[in-house]
């Protein structure tokens, strides 16, 4: 399976909220750097997966992919992902062992 295939799988558990099948995608290293008004980085999965629970906790927003690019070594992958709202952000994933292992988060408003 193509390294985007699996990212999309990831995206769809992350709207549907199912946060065990999100945790399959995830590297045990994961690294996750939040580029924004607060840069944050957050380490491992079980801080990453506190970190999107909490984020959605309050809300039902949901995403699309509008753009995704997946590197030739299938190693790297950009999207573009606009919410319900119109807000956007850009993402770069570095995928290892078919795992997200690293991901930069800038959110674009």
């Amino acid at each position: 399976m193509k390294a985007v295939e699996t990212l999309a799988r990831f995206f769809r558990a992350e709207n549907e909220r199912d946060w065990e099948t999100y945790r399959a995608f995830l590297h045990p290293d994961v690294v996750w750097h939040l580029h924004g008004e607060e840069n944050r980085t957050i380490q491992g999965v079980e801080e990453y997966l506190r970190t999107i629970r909490d984020a959605y906790a309050a809300s039902d927003a949901h995403f699309r992919v509008e753009e995704a690019h997946e590197a030739a070594d299938g190693r790297r992958i950009v999207v573009l992902l606009v919410d319900d709202s119109g807000m956007r952000s850009f993402e770069v994933f570095d995928v290892e062992d078919g795992l997200i292992r690293r991901e930069h988060e800038f959110l674009l408003g």
